[in-house]
């Protein structure tokens, strides 16, 4: 009596002891950890502690605006899928990570660079502000580091996740920061609060969006830097490129 040959043994997307279920948790948690990044980056200029503020739809949510962002989650996952599978998927799937490596570095290099132009421009700084281009710059070394590794051992996936994981989160660290000291700065494509005494009453000064939850509305004062934090939901905004003609 013959028997059918079990099926071929294959380093499948459940070597990590997850389903179809699971690894959809862990692509939420991962987009969540870069949502993470991002929001730090940029709130940590404004020297408020975001988190207790927000919801975890937030965390998703706040990096929309950045389409490196929203494409290293499949990115990332693409290498897991394709890198776990026979010997000349995984030689395909550590070629591409050395790009996507590739990638991510230059794409940190250039954001990093604004980011540090953006630090040195402005005269004030809270005191823990550069602590966030140390920890990009640590996470991007990390990276480079790893991705050296994909080079010496093409088949390991673990490494290309790492790699790939560790330049991602800096990036979105690193532009989290750059664009909120854009705004802090007094970026031109912002958007003034059209009814002022929502946060000043008789205030004549202009007040900025800073950024939207799912209960808190943050706005900044363009002169002082002061901070407003307000539940309203009703509420006009104006182009400020609208507002001064620019």
């Amino acid at each position: 009596m013959s028997y059918p040959e079990p099926p071929e043994k294959t380093n499948s997307p459940d070597f990590l002891g997850l389903d179809n279920l699971g690894l959809g948790i862990l692509l939420y948690s991962y987009a969540t950890l870069l949502g993470a990044a991002y929001v730090f980056g940029f709130w940590r200029v404004f020297g408020l502690d975001i988190f207790p503020f927000m919801s975890p739809l937030d965390y998703v949510s706040a990096p929309l605006n950045r389409m490196l962002v929203l494409i290293a989650v499949p990115l990332l996952f693409a290498v897991i899928f394709f890198g776990a599978r026979g010997s000349l998927e995984r030689e395909k799937s550590s070629k591409a990570a050395l790009y996507l490596v590739g990638l991510y570095a230059a794409a940190f290099l250039s954001q990093e660079y604004q980011a540090v132009r953006r630090f040195m421009d402005f005269e004030f700084a809270f005191r823990n502000e550069i602590s966030v281009l140390f920890i990009t710059a640590v996470l991007f070394l990390g990276g480079i580091w790893f991705g050296y590794w994909i080079y010496k051992k093409r088949e390991n996936v673990h490494i290309q996740i790492a790699s790939l994981l560790l330049l991602q989160v800096a990036l979105s660290m690193s532009a989290g920061y750059s664009d909120g000291k854009a705004i802090f700065n007094g970026a031109g494509n912002v958007m003034f609060l059209d009814n002022k005494t929502l946060c000043e009453e008789k205030g004549v000064r202009d007040w900025v969006l800073v950024g939207k939850f799912t209960d808190h509305t943050f706005f900044m004062n363009t002169i002082d830097k002061r901070l407003c934090i307000t539940a309203e939901k009703n509420y006009k905004l104006i182009s400020r490129m609208y507002k001064e003609g620019l």
